[in-house]
This record gives structure tokens, sequence and C-alpha cells, in this order.
């Protein structure tokens, strides 16, 4: 299965038989279903590539991103409710039907790049797959904070040595246990926080009603001996439901912490991408081997999307990652004619060229 099909498929669902239909002289789509269930290559294959090819970074982002599916999916082993943070309310969580890997991306200046993934499962949904499974195939529950961890280990081997390293994630990964590990291994952390935890014994929800508090906290979070900075950062004097930023670098000011963390928004840009444009959620693939394949095969166009915004010559350089997606569709485009028009003059016909180029409709059903 080619992974620029992904890119150049502007169908609304990057299924498997709307990538091959716009492979020339491509097989039955049921192989591309076969190469995900059966093949002997596994997603850690594709993605120690992309680590091996990847920039030393000074920052690194953390996050997740869920791709929704149909309520009454059921099969789809990966596919379970999931806490929705983009939908919910303080008074009203919502949980959606879906899936979704979670994500570390580096960055250093203007250049940035996804480095690795996991697909996540619910501890509920690992015990229901594994009733089903020989013991040799059961799968091992691993936490979001476990696997982030997981692939923070292997990040660490490829950092240079005295390199000032920031790790920036939102408050549904601000756990204690994170910060401690970030911080053995000589990082910062720039974070949000949720306005229960506590900042020198006192939830962080008093000191914002504490008249004589400041917006610029210093202490030790519980079980946390190492001294932080927590910033109360308000849109308006009178907001009641204010954001609380951590900050383990005690030289920044508030406002240099803050605009650090400011650049953790690109890895939502980066995941609106993947999921609207390459398809990260439109697999149709059953068990969950085949569908981390799947994350494997859309991240790899995510990475050469993102090596084509890097290049010198400006030329061959895109703005943004939506100039990349519509460029490359133009390239691939003008290759193809170019290609077909070549093989009609060789040929002195058209028919064939047509044969081969364009694939008939598919039968009706009966």
């Amino acid at each position: 299965m080619d992974a620029d099909a992904v890119i150049v498929s502007e169908a609304p669902h990057k299924t498997l038989r709307a990538l091959y239909g716009l492979i020339v002289e491509a097989p039955d789509p049921s192989n591309g279903a076969d190469c995900l269930r059966l093949s002997p290559w596994s997603s850690p294959d594709l993605r120690a590539y992309a680590e091996a090819n990847g920039p030393q970074a000074i920052f690194i982002r953390v996050d997740d991103c869920l791709v929704v599916k149909d309520k009454g999916t059921r099969h789809l082993e990966p596919v379970a409710f999931h806490h929705n943070h983009s939908q919910s309310t303080p008074g009203k969580p919502i949980y959606s039907n879906g899936a979704g890997p979670i994500e570390v991306r580096l960055q250093i200046g203007s250049r940035a790049y996804s480095y690795d993934h996991r697909l996540y499962l619910r501890e509920k949904t690992v015990r229901q797959l594994n009733r089903r499974r020989p013991p040799e195939k059961r799968l091992r529950f691993r936490s979001k904070y476990r696997l982030t961890r997981e692939m923070l280990r292997t990040l660490k081997g490829q950092l240079p040595p005295g390199l000032p390293v920031y790790v920036l994630y939102d408050s549904w990964y601000a756990s204690t246990k994170l910060l401690k590990f970030c911080r053995r291994q000589g990082w910062h952390v720039i974070c949000a926080l949720k306005s229960n935890r506590l900042l020198n014994d006192k939830q962080l929800s008093e000191w914002n009603r504490d008249p004589k508090a400041r917006v610029y906290l210093r202490g030790t979070l519980k079980k946390l001996p190492q001294e932080v900075c927590v910033f109360i950062s308000k849109r308006h004097r009178g907001d009641k439901r204010p954001k609380y930023f951590l900050c383990t670098d005690l030289s920044l000011s508030a406002q240099k912490a803050l605009s650090t963390y400011q650049a953790r928004w690109a890895i939502e840009v980066v995941n609106f991408y993947l999921k609207q444009a390459l398809g990260l959620g439109d697999f149709r693939v059953q068990s969950y081997e085949a569908v981390e394949k799947w994350y494997a095969i859309v991240f790899l166009p995510l990475t050469y999307l993102q090596w084509r915004l890097q290049q010198p010559e400006p030329a061959e350089r895109f703005h943004n990652l939506a100039d990349g997606v519509r460029t490359h569709r133009l390239e691939h485009a003008r290759h193809l004619l170019t290609t077909a028009c070549e093989q009609a003059v060789q040929l002195g016909q058209v028919e064939p060229v047509l044969k081969r180029f364009i694939q008939p409709l598919p039968p009706e059903p009966p």
C-alpha cells in the first residue's frame, strides 16, 4: 500500500478502496487489508525509521488525538468510549466512541516533527480483547503515563547533551509521576494544572480566591519535593475559571513561560490535519495490530510533509501543511498526466493508455 495515496486522495474518507483507486494497475483492496493484518512488518519498524532520521529537539510536546467513530461501531478492537476533552465542559463531561494515539512531537527553532506515537487502549478494553485471544497474543495494558514514558525514554538517548529541554503538555498529563520522570532526566516541564492540585497544601482554586495571593506563586506540589512556579492566568479581572500553569524552571518569567507553553498549540494543528486531510480515523480493519499499522502508515506521509516544510530551497518549501497537501496533489497530477501522454505518444494509441490509467466502474450489485 502506497502512503503517497494518503496525501493525494481527496476522498472524504481514506478507506483502502479509496486509496487503491488512485493507484495505476492496483491490486484488489483486500490485499491492503491483508498487508495490515498478516504482513510480517510491525508499526515499530516504520516508527524506527522516522525516529532515526528525526532532528534533535529542545521542546517536547505530548498530547493525544481522539478520532471519533460512529456510535454503532463495536467490532473494531481499539474503538471504545473515551473522554472527549474538546467537547466536554466543566459541568458536563462528554464521552465519544473512538480511538487515538498519544503523540510526542519535537521542535527546535522553526523545525518541528512528529517523533513517535503509541495507540492507547483502556484497561477495560484490554481485558475484553484478551478473553478472545490465545495466551501468546494477549495484550498488556499500558496507561497513558507508561506509554508517554516509553516514548520519552527512547527519545532521551537521541538528544544532545548540554541543551535545555522543555516538556510541554496539558493538565491531563500533569501527573506527579510524569513530572518526577521529566525532572530525573534533567528536563524542565511547563504544563497546565487542574484547579484541585495542591500547592503548599492548599488547592489552586483556594489560592485564586485568596485576595492576598498573587498570580505568580512558588511552592511545592503534593509528593513533588522540588520547588515550582505556578501561574494563575485570567482572561479578565473577574474571571471565575482561570487557568493554572506550572513551570519547573524558576528562572523564567511568567510571560516567557506562558509564551513557551503557547507553542504547544502546534500539535493540535497537526492533529487536525491527521484527522481531516490524512485520514487517521478512516481505518476499516478490525484487529488492534492492523489499526496500529494503519496509524504508522498515516504518520509516514505526515513526516514527509514536515520534511518538505524544512527544505532550504524556497521553491521546494511549503508554508504550512495545507500548502504541502495541495502542492503534492498538484505534483502528483502533473506527473500522472505527463506519464500518460508519453505512453500515448509511444504507443500511438489512446485506448490502451485510458484502460491502464482509468479504472472501470465497479459492477452494480444484483
